[in-house]
């Protein structure tokens, strides 16, 4: 049986294919360059804001046709010789996938580097060498579990996540197989399938509950997409060495049909917010394993035929340059449009998505497939391995650049002596008083580019947990021997507050507790976040009331974002409000007097752009007042701290955030905003004198 199989037809043996190109071989397969392009047209329609809200499942296609391809190239290799070379796999690798893909990574920071402002070129900084390491997944799996983080804007290398995930099953994948053929001599199609299925089910099952327990970061992470790859794997090691079959089988066509329908139809129809991969992600698999088994079966007609027409395999033969250039072309697209004053529109992103074509051809043409094909280092795999480690230090090289921030703002006043924070900030807003010198402050601090690192110590310190924990964690900060306690306890819009109370605690010799949970109104409420159930919170705050029912503190400050509960599958807004009083009464009647700080207005995502941008004319950066406060939790607030009575009282901060019609970026030479709809700690520390007397107010009355 081994002999016969060493010596079947290899149809995997498919390298990925080129654009006309004058000859194939044997085991060319147009069907797969077809299915490629499919992938990769639903991407592009996606990316480029048309009504595909599905199109993201071409990367799933991908995952699929890769495991297919690849492991059949491994399977064949390890059948018909007993072992499988890792260097000359490898090598294989860098050279198809690597110098396109440094390329770009190049021209990205060139761009980047001229258009995009402070922090947020230094992020793209990290993640393009993160992406020349093949490791962007994880620094973005990471970077999602911080939900503050969500608010930035697209990187434009975060397509090279895809590319990182197949990148380490390239690696990790012939390895296992050379460990397999270490322990079992001469592994055949059973003990491959078994060891491979293991596999498959391990990941499929962590996918399914890590998309559903922290759906954010299990989109990027390789351990809940192998087995996407998997699936393709496992087609491709039961149909390895077996022949093609001379005459299709009947049924094939029509499934085939039916697969390709299911495919498109997920594309169009499928929509954004569901836990993903999990085994939502079925949906895209199955179908594309079905299509590459009714390819192998040869039909002459049905998909293949649409799959293998010329169009499609151009396109198919482009698909990995495509992949490549699009998505830095719209956004660095959007980014020099912004610097240049003009925002990009819809159909500018939909113009840019097609030009991405012409680049793409053109790196192909001069750059991969020479590259590819042509006979350099081709019999040298150590020298390959070498070259390969060289453009990967490439691509770190010219991210270097983009790591330090050029700023236009002094943070120091002239002469470099800081004034007191009871000179800055909020100290110097006259209620009813126009602004002064919110333009062109001369001197600002926190540096507005920079200003979403100006965070309370409570976050730095990770006092406040993540969406994942449920146990809370107890800081203290303040006076550690104060006789009086003050908890402040939320999500992290309460966490923001944390430096008034320690300026406050300067003079009142309080002991701060904390307990911060993200995203977690502290309520009674069944708790939501993005708009689905959040049951990690709900255990959260059960256990931070039985800490401070068993130790109670003397006040209690609290805050939040949040601006409604989760009831029966819906978003309840009454639901939170007696949430909210029903706890805070529960408190004041233990005898904790509560102070609710009113939650912040929500400010823009990009006022740090705009500082940049606009350093001496502050005032076109300022955002309309109203809007941002009605979409904040100050509202919500207000009902519940007026129907909790006595023993809990309501601080409204706004007038010293937003004192105009128009919330300015700078006030009394104090960065006011950081990212996430925050304000800075800076700033927050200049409220010290109304958050301390609030909280000295509730001691003194309900203490």
């Amino acid at each position: 049986m081994a002999t016969a199989e060493q010596a079947a037809a290899r149809p995997e043996t498919q390298e990925p294919a080129a654009p006309r190109e004058t000859t194939r071989p044997k085991s060319f397969r147009p069907d797969i360059e077809g299915l490629r392009a499919v992938a990769i047209l639903t991407v592009l329609a996606h990316h480029a804001g048309l009504p595909l809200h599905g199109g993201y499942i071409g990367v799933d296609i991908f995952f699929v046709i890769s495991g297919y391809l690849i492991t059949g190239l491994l399977v064949n290799e390890l059948w018909s010789t007993g072992r499988i070379s890792w260097l000359r796999f490898v090598g294989r690798r860098i050279r198809r996938l690597l110098p396109a893909a440094i390329l770009v990574l190049t021209v990205t920071s060139a761009v980047a580097f001229v258009v995009v402002p402070g922090l947020r070129r230094r992020d793209i900084g990290v993640d393009i060498m993160a992406a020349a390491g093949y490791v962007v997944n994880w620094v973005f799996a990471g970077r999602e579990v911080d939900y503050l983080a969500s608010d930035l804007k697209p990187s434009p290398v975060q397509h090279f996540w895809s590319l990182a995930v197949e990148e380490q099953f390239y690696v990790v994948w012939p390895l296992l197989l050379i460990a397999l053929a270490l322990v079992v001599r001469k592994p055949g199609r059973r003990a491959v399938l078994t060891a491979l299925s293991v596999l498959v089910a391990g990941s499929f099952a962590w996918s399914v509950w890590y998309s559903h327990t922290d759906y954010r970061p299990a989109f990027f992470t390789t351990t809940t997409r192998i087995w996407e790859l998997g699936v393709g794997a496992l087609l491709a090691v039961a149909l390895a060495g077996r022949a093609r079959p001379d005459v299709a089988r009947r049924w094939a066509a029509p499934v085939g049909w039916v697969a390709l329908v299911v495919l498109l139809a997920v594309a169009a129809l499928l929509r954004g917010g569901i836990e993903w991969p999990s085994y939502w992600a079925l949906l895209p698999t199955v179908p594309t394993a079905i299509l590459l088994w009714v390819g192998w079966q040869g039909a002459a007609n049905g998909p293949v035929r649409v799959l293998g027409s010329r169009p499609m395999v151009w396109v198919g033969g482009l698909s990995y340059s495509i992949y490549l250039w699009h998505w830095p072309i719209i956004i660095l697209g959007e980014w020099t449009a912004e610097w240049l004053g003009h925002p990009l529109t819809a159909p500018g992103k939909v113009v840019l998505a097609v030009l991405a074509v012409g680049p793409a051809w053109l790196s192909w043409r001069f750059v991969e497939s020479p590259i590819h094909h042509g006979p350099w280092l081709r019999e040298r795999p150590r020298a390959l391995l070498a070259a390969g480690v060289a453009l990967s230090l490439t691509g770190v090289l010219v991210a270097l650049p983009l790591l330090p921030l050029r700023s236009p703002f002094d943070t120091t006043p002239p002469g470099g002596a800081m004034p007191p924070v009871s000179q800055l900030g909020a100290n110097t807003v006259r209620l009813g008083q126009p602004l002064a010198g919110i333009d062109d402050p001369g001197w600002v601090t926190p540096d507005p580019m920079t200003s979403g690192e100006d965070r309370p110590a409570a976050d730095v310190d990770h006092c406040q947990v993540d969406v994942s924990a449920t146990a809370p964690v107890a800081c203290t900060f303040g006076d550690p021997r104060g006789t009086t306690t003050v908890a402040l306890v939320g999500d992290s819009k309460a966490m923001q507050w944390l430096p008034a109370l320690e300026e406050a605690a300067r003079t009142s010799g309080w002991r701060i507790l904390t307990y911060g949970k993200s995203s977690c109104a502290f309520s009674d409420a069944p708790a939501t976040q993005a708009s689905k159930a959040y049951p990690e919170c709900d255990t959260w705050n059960a256990a931070v009331m039985e800490a401070l029912q068993a130790d109670p503190p003397d006040a209690l400050v609290t805050s939040g974002v949040a601006s409604a509960a989760w009831v029966d599958g819906r978003l309840d807004r009454r639901a939170l409000v007696e949430g909210y009083t029903g706890r805070w009464r529960s408190l004041a009647d233990a005898g904790v007097p509560v102070v609710v700080v009113g939650d912040s207005p929500l400010s823009p995502d990009d006022l740090d752009i705009c500082a940049a941008r606009h350093p001496h004319e502050l005032t076109r950066c300022a955002f309309e007042g109203i809007p941002a406060i009605k979409g904040s939790g100050l509202t919500v607030q207000r009902e519940a701290a007026a129907a909790a009575g006595p023993g809990v009282a309501l601080l409204d901060l706004t007038a010293w955030i937003c004192p105009e019609e128009r919330c300015p970026v700078v006030i009394g030479h104090v960065a006011v905003h950081r990212a996430g709809d925050h304000v800075t700690a800076t700033y927050a520390a200049t409220l010290a004198p109304q958050v301390g007397a609030a909280v000295e107010d509730a001691l003194r009355r309900f203490g």
